[in-house]
């Protein structure tokens, strides 16, 4: 774990964006913990004695795991060493490195079969015990789960039926009237249990070992200033120990001197800071940066798809809809390389319009890592000489 106050960065060239990676497949041999072999217990304690102190470790710190902070060889990692087709070895990804793709709730475990990281979104409805379950009972047992957060506690517009219904209990009846909340809307209380009935409907997940991180994505309107963050000071309080990721959607975050506040306060206060690749220039862009705030590094990338980037940009899937090109990439090797160095794990994951096109992207990834590309340089424009003096060099 990194000591309060200090945080590690890998300066980096501005303007890279990546969308989701898919891992290789899993073994079907492989038991679920819901299985009673190798003395694993299923949720209700049948079985083998891990239980909560032994999933303490993997949830705490930011989801650090084993001695080199990765359970086992997870990830891309999984297909190092293999033989390229038509001969010659790939050069071996960093076991540290685990790459995977945003998927639906309902997708988890049809998905963990291909992919030893998903990042589960569960912003848009209530999780509960019908759709958590089988992501306990059903995956792999190395299998890593980040779990977005619900979208009002990331200051989204959530309409008002995918609120808990005991938290909309709590409500006034002015407020119960409205089609949509945002978390500034909801009175202290309220907004305490809406925090705590999320968590607590992940709880067999970590117990289980198998949650990687609970990732919250703020909004562009989510700038620097003492409510954000009061408001993130809040969420650390309350969610005790839970590795938290946080991603910042706003430029000013990173921008001059509010950029080292902005890592200092995160690493103080245990929030892994969310690296990005989005397309540049604009207010909700953040640069390409290498930084780990925590043990555990992550890297969200959402594609390059500039013409669509702002036309929503909190929200949405066409923004994502983008397919890296192997150019695009290529500086991500140096960087996830830096990371890796850094902390004991990273964390990559695409989105994607749809889950395929963000399992190509993530495809993409591995093979560049692995050195299977080989990325051709950008075409340089051609056209006559101008005339005139030459410009110096």
């Amino acid at each position: 774990m990194l000591p309060p106050g200090a945080w590690n960065a890998a300066e980096t060239d501005r303007g890279d964006a990546t969308p989701a990676v898919i891992l290789p497949p899993v073994s079907t041999s492989e038991p679920s913990r819901g299985s009673s072999r190798g003395g694993r217990p299923d949720r209700r304690g049948r079985g083998g004695a891990k239980g909560k102190g032994a999933a303490a470790g993997a949830a705490g710190g930011n989801g650090a795991r084993g001695k080199n902070g990765a359970r086992g060889k997870t990830g891309a990692s999984a297909k190092t060493g293999a033989r390229r087709q038509g001969g010659g070895t790939r050069a071996k990804v960093n076991p540290r490195i685990q790459i995977g793709t945003l998927v639906a709730p309902t997708d988890v475990v049809e998905r963990a079969q291909h992919s030893r990281l998903l990042e589960i979104d569960a912003s848009s409805e209530p999780l509960t015990e019908r759709l958590v379950a089988p992501w306990v009972d059903r995956t792999p047992e190395n299998v890593v789960l980040d779990v977005r957060a619900h979208r009002l506690l990331t200051h989204h517009a959530a309409p008002i039926e995918t609120i808990w219904p005991d938290v909309r209990d709590t409500l006034t009846p002015a407020l119960r009237e409205r089609r949509q909340l945002y978390a500034d809307d909801l009175p202290a209380r309220s907004l305490d249990a809406a925090l705590d009935r999320f968590l607590a409907s992940i709880t067999s997940v970590r117990e289980f070992a198998k949650l990687g991180a609970v990732v919250f994505p703020f909004p562009s309107y989510f700038t620097p200033g003492s409510r954000a963050l009061d408001y993130l000071e809040w969420l650390r309080g309350r969610s005790g120990d839970l590795p938290i990721a946080i991603e910042l959607r706003h430029r000013d975050w990173v921008a001059g001197k509010q950029r080292d506040a902005t890592l200092e306060f995160l690493s103080e206060h245990q929030l892994a800071y969310v690296c990005v690749d989005v397309p540049s220039g604009f207010d909700s862009s953040q640069p390409p940066l290498s930084v780990a705030t925590t043990d555990t590094a992550f890297v969200r990338f959402h594609g390059r798809n500039s013409g669509a980037w702002e036309r929503d940009v909190d929200a949405g899937d066409d923004k994502f809809s983008y397919d890296y090109k192997d150019v695009d990439l290529e500086p991500w090797k140096a960087r996830l390389d830096k990371l890796a160095g850094a902390a004991k794990s990273v964390h990559v994951a695409f989105s994607g319009r749809t889950t395929e096109a963000a399992s190509r992207n993530a495809r993409l990834l591995v093979r560049v890592l692995s050195g299977e590309v080989t990325p051709e340089p950008r075409p340089t424009p051609s056209g006559p000489p101008r005339k005139g003096r030459p410009r110096p060099r």
